[in-house]
């Protein structure tokens, strides 16, 4: 059988060939007995569907850290990575989890190497199985886990930090969009029948308000489906090349939350990019896992186009420089790790830097956002309250004539 492989020598330079073996295991050992990195293998006509990106199962980052903790310590004491595997199978709580590493054991165990093992399973973070690998290399495994143990930790309190603030606002949308519908198209036409028995001329806010109520009642068992309808279709499509490449795009080009997607993207790319290299990666090959690793097509692009700048010997800084998708602040911190020979140093200051950037300033950009929730129900309650009301005041006045 014949695959698509992508490796990296020694020096970081990165190799795409077509090579030829009995299964997808055979030709990475290959690949990896002449001291060769496997960056992606692929048999031949295996990918039925180019265009559409497959979902990669899931696991708990708090379980993967917990064993790589574990595993660290185990190989720390001494125990081989077979002996380590054997007691940690039993031991991990998540099935997932715990299936897949009895299936790297017994990979292991058939004589396979343990980055190896980790990549033929499908679920683990390429910069991870890529860490694995240098690790091995250099003989500095545990240093190397140790150091990705403390990279997902960062990751992991930056999402949390990012999400849990934007809980309250998104409660208080999702509980403004719930009283909306729920008085467009219960309470509004209440009144509506109440103002048709009563023969009374209603001003022109409450014929509006009427008529957009009435509009939305008579097709809400049609806009739903729609609306759910359409929520399915955009997110198939964002699995596909395109869909992804444009929505990632739209990502860096909104007006104010572009800035903090493109400040929390350099701060994962900078983390991403020194974790490698402290590990011993080589930068060619450090680049090409942080390009796949990116998680935006925009990014990605823009790696890829520095990655062979950098092949031809520019620096990594002028290379990125020119994509006009990074930082100045950025690239010029990296032009002096580049200088001072401390670019993985550096390239972990960048990464604290945009982190506690993203933080502040989504801190209060959410600031803004929750006053303007509550002074848009408050001026739509205002509203709905004067419109409906209106015709009672004039049905008094007629009265009292």
């Amino acid at each position: 059988m014949e695959f698509d492989c992508k490796y990296a020598k020694p020096s970081g330079e990165v190799i795409t060939a077509t090579l030829v073996g009995q299964n997808l295991e055979e030709v990475r050992h290959h690949l990896q007995e002449q001291g060769l990195l496997p960056i992606s293998v692929r048999q031949k006509g295996w990918n039925l569907a180019p265009g559409k990106r497959q979902r990669r199962v899931r696991i708990k980052t708090e379980d993967f850290i917990i064993f790589n903790q574990q595993f660290a310590a185990l190989i720390k004491a001494g125990l081989p990575i077979l002996r380590s595997l054997d007691l940690l199978k039993s031991q991990i709580k998540n099935p997932i989890l715990q299936r897949h590493i009895a299936d790297v054991r017994e990979r292991v165990h058939s004589g396979a190497m343990l980055s190896d093992a980790m990549r033929a399973q499908g679920v683990f973070p390429t910069v991870y199985t890529a860490s694995i690998f240098a690790g091995e290399r250099s003989g500095d495994l545990v240093n190397v886990i140790h150091r990705h143990i403390h990279y997902e930790k960062t990751i992991m309190s930056v999402r949390k930090r990012f999400i849990n603030s934007l809980i309250y606002p998104a409660f208080l949308i999702l509980l403004s969009l719930v009283m909306v519908a729920v008085i467009m198209t219960f309470v509004i036409p209440k009144f509506a029948d109440l103002y048709r028995d009563l023969n009374v001329e209603l001003p022109l806010p409450t014929k509006i308000l009427i008529q957009v109520a009435m509009a939305a009642q008579a097709n809400i068992f049609y806009v739903l489906p729609a609306l759910i309808l359409v929520g399915v279709g955009l997110w198939f499509w964002s699995g596909t090349e395109a869909g992804r490449s444009r929505f990632d795009g739209l990502k860096l080009d909104l007006p104010i939350l572009g800035n903090l997607w493109t400040m929390f993207s350099m701060a994962q790319l900078s983390r991403t990019l020194s974790m490698l290299l402290q590990g011993g990666t080589p930068l060619l090959s450090a680049l090409e896992v942080t390009r796949d690793a990116s998680g935006n097509a925009v990014i990605e692009k823009s790696i890829a186009h520095a990655i062979g700048e950098v092949r031809e010997g520019k620096s990594l800084s002028d290379s990125l420089e020119k994509s006009g998708h990074f930082p100045s602040l950025s690239i010029e911190m990296m032009r002096v790790g580049e200088q001072t020979g401390s670019l993985p140093e550096m390239l972990n200051h960048v990464a604290d830097f945009y982190d506690e950037d993203v933080n502040i300033k989504s801190t209060a950009l959410l600031s803004y956002i929750e006053p303007a929730i509550l002074i848009f129900v408050a001026a739509f309650v205002a509203y709905i309250l004067v419109s409906l009301y209106l015709p009672i005041f004039s049905l008094g006045s007629q009265i009292r004539s």
